[in-house]
């Protein structure tokens, strides 16, 4: 089962305890449900996708099997507690701020490793080639592996 969030709003003003954001839960490619979560420490909620094909107890059997699957998935190795699909959700959202993030900075500055230090450095203005302490300009490497670093840093 592939599970995608599509179309995530964040809200970052009204996020106070939790995520403050809504996104259309995709499963193998075709819209299931509306999740969201007013940000004030509650509960996420699920509603169908308007687009979801099917009456209300197909979208509760499709909502079952998404919430089987999470809970099919191993345990979480940073809290030690089973998957559930709110977690999942936190997880995807904060992901894709990550990279959202992430994507902002590429565009405003350099972002570079050195070999001899520990820790992203930046700049306006591109390292030299010739510089031998550079060990890596996320600007130039693939967004996924410049993504990995950024994470390990933030």
């Amino acid at each position: 089962m592939k599970l995608e969030l599509k179309n995530i709003k964040h809200t970052e003003w009204a996020s106070q305890e939790t995520l403050c954001y809504e996104a259309a839960l995709y499963v193998d490619g075709k819209p299931v449900a509306l999740v969201s979560n007013d940000g004030h420490g509650g509960c996420d909620r699920e509603y169908p996708h308007p687009k979801h094909k099917g009456d209300f107890k197909v979208w509760v059997l499709a909502m079952a099997a998404v919430h089987d699957h999470i809970a099919s998935l191993p345990v979480d190795e940073k809290y030690g507690m089973a998957q559930q699909l709110e977690y999942w959700c936190a997880d995807t959202v904060n992901e894709y701020l990550t990279a959202r993030d992430l994507k902002k900075e590429l565009r405003k500055k350099f972002l570079f490793t050195l070999k001899d230090r520990a820790g992203l450095c930046e700049s306006k203005t591109r390292p030299s080639p010739t510089d031998n302490d550079v060990a890596l300009v996320l600007n130039d490497a693939p967004f996924d592996e410049a993504l990995e670093i950024y994470r390990s840093w933030q």
